[in-house]
């Protein structure tokens, strides 16, 4: 049976990553006066004080109701496609080194990655487990795994199951890396290899606009160079600094870059091959309609038997009209067959041999 495992902001939550509405919260409690000497911190100080009257020096973070990161994103998204701006923060200015919009929406993804980076579990104990179980039932060959998350949880359980001789085991993102022509550096993976497509981008991944390259940070969140050590993000390629290449959880998301593309590419002819979708931690948001779109193109033009979906996403104390809301969301798009269940991401990594064997 060929698997496809998707995986939402759930399965990171598992291991102590942020969700969407705390990453501001874990962002700015750690903020002093003396950060806001800083181009970022002082925009971000400036932005939220301006457009939501929150301080978030003098505040008490933990009780502020901010806005959600989707929210706040969207808005710029917004401005940015009708060329409107909000007042003090301009499209385009020419008294200023660049424009402010497209500053901030750079400095929010940083903010998001800071926010992840802090809280960053090394342990992985739940993708572990799922990783391990799968290796052990001679499954995760036949397993392609779909994030929608930027961490990098899952990258390094993968990774390290190639250092183990007795299973040398690839990780295979489905786009070339300029490490792939350096020496020492990240070795282009060959079968055997587990296919990861990160259809958001991911925070290991940096993106030089000038060579349209694209360079990998093995085991570590290399985004993080660009706020700790600007010199050490440049493109191995051409030496440019290089950027993020991350799409934020907006509904004007913006696909378009040539890696994005392909890996958007690659995880629908790997959809279309599979036999069982499993979503783990995903609550099927409408934002995402990038991603029904794509699941239903490849449901309507399957040549294979129906697609089995099984979904995963309940957690301890979930409202059980939440838990309603998702099912029917599910079932609504893409049918009464989906099999919704009562069990988290823990669950199934702990054994998700015995899940499996429900959709044979």
């Amino acid at each position: 049976m060929k698997l496809a495992i998707f995986l939402g902001a759930g399965a990171s939550a598992a291991e102590h990553s942020p969700i969407q509405d705390e990453l501001f919260s874990e962002y700015f409690k750690h903020m002093k006066n003396k950060d806001c000497d800083n181009d970022m911190n002082c925009e971000l100080y400036r932005f939220f004080k301006q457009m939501f009257n929150i301080d978030v020096i003098e505040d008490d973070v933990e009780k502020i109701e901010f806005p959600t990161f989707e929210e706040v994103l969207g808005i710029l998204d917004l401005a940015e496609q009708r060329r409107e701006c909000f007042k003090n923060f301009e499209l385009e200015a020419i008294n200023r080194k660049s424009d402010g919009i497209r500053y901030l929406k750079q400095y929010l993804i940083l903010l998001m990655a800071k926010a992840i980076h802090n809280t960053a579990d090394n342990n992985h104990k739940y993708h572990t487990l799922l990783v391990e179980n799968l290796l052990k039932s001679d499954l995760l060959i036949d397993t392609t795994f779909i994030s929608a998350n930027y961490d990098i949880h899952l990258d390094n359980t993968i990774a390290s199951v190639y250092s183990d001789k007795n299973h040398p085991i690839m990780l295979d993102y489905g786009v070339n890396f300029t490490n792939f022509d350096k020496e020492d550096k990240w070795r282009k993976p060959k079968d055997p290899s587990v296919k990861l497509y990160k259809v958001h981008g991911s925070l290991n991944w940096l993106y030089c606009p000038i060579c349209n390259s694209l360079t990998l940070t093995p085991y570590e969140g290399g985004v993080m160079r660009l706020l700790s050590d600007i010199d050490e993000a440049k493109c191995l390629e051409c030496g440019e600094t290089t950027r993020p290449i991350i799409i934020p959880p907006t509904f004007f998301k913006n696909i378009s870059n040539v890696f994005i593309s392909t890996v958007w590419m690659e995880t629908e002819r790997a959809l279309r091959e599979a036999d069982a979708l499993i979503f783990c931690g995903y609550s099927f948001p409408d934002a995402d309609i990038h991603i029904k779109y794509m699941i239903k193109r490849v449901q309507t033009s399957r040549k294979k038997a129906p697609l089995k979906v099984m979904v995963f996403n309940n957690y301890q104390n979930k409202p059980e009209t939440s838990q309603k809301k998702e099912e029917s969301r599910y079932k609504r798009f893409l049918g009464s067959d989906v099999i919704f269940t009562n069990n988290s991401f823990q669950d199934f990594s702990k054994d998700p041999i015995s899940f499996i064997n429900k959709l044979k």
